[in-house]
């Protein structure tokens, strides 16, 4: 079972131990959340893995598992340091800042751009509904141009029409 401790308290607990070398407390802070160890914590675990090899007593003393202790002790090996590791979180952007900018660009230049057709000019291999999100992240809205029957636009013979009134009237 394991209990909470203070990074203070895992620091006596493990210089009262014969092996463990001796820790400087003043770089220690008292925070409220322990349940994350943080990158002054991680260090002293390590450091005290490395000088007692006692995976399990370290493991109590900072109340974490002693797989937790042998994958920070493997992630220094690996790396050099022991620091959390926030760039891999979350999921990583899919376009770049640059890929934006262009997407803002080329609907400025054409508004009636579709998103078909700025996938094409711009190379980008995103799905449709990313570059969809993409743009109505930036703020712009779609407005449907609304379609007609191409005989609106036709000019009418002016003798049909009086025609077809005529029709109409009677």
């Amino acid at each position: 079972m394991y209990t909470k401790r203070t990074a203070t308290e895992r620091i006596d607990l493990i210089a009262s131990s014969k092996k463990a070398p001796i820790f400087d407390r003043g770089s220690i802070t008292e925070t409220g959340d322990d349940s994350i160890l943080h990158n002054e914590a991680r260090k002293l675990l390590v450091e005290g893995y490395e000088a007692t090899h006692d995976a399990e007593g370290i493991a109590k003393a900072y109340s974490v598992s002693k797989w937790t202790v042998y994958r920070l002790t493997e992630q220094k090996r690996k790396t050099g340091n022991v620091k959390l590791r926030t760039s891999q979180r979350d999921r990583k952007p899919v376009l770049t800042a640059e890929d934006k900018e262009n997407i803002r660009d080329c609907i400025d230049a054409d508004p009636d751009i579709t998103i078909e057709e700025i996938r094409e000019k711009l190379n980008l291999s995103n799905s449709y509904s990313t570059v969809e999100r993409t743009i109505n992240a930036t703020g712009y809205t779609l407005k449907k141009e609304s379609l007609y029957a191409s005989e609106r636009d036709r000019v009418r013979c002016a003798g049909k029409a009086q025609r077809v009134e005529r029709n109409h009237n009677a």
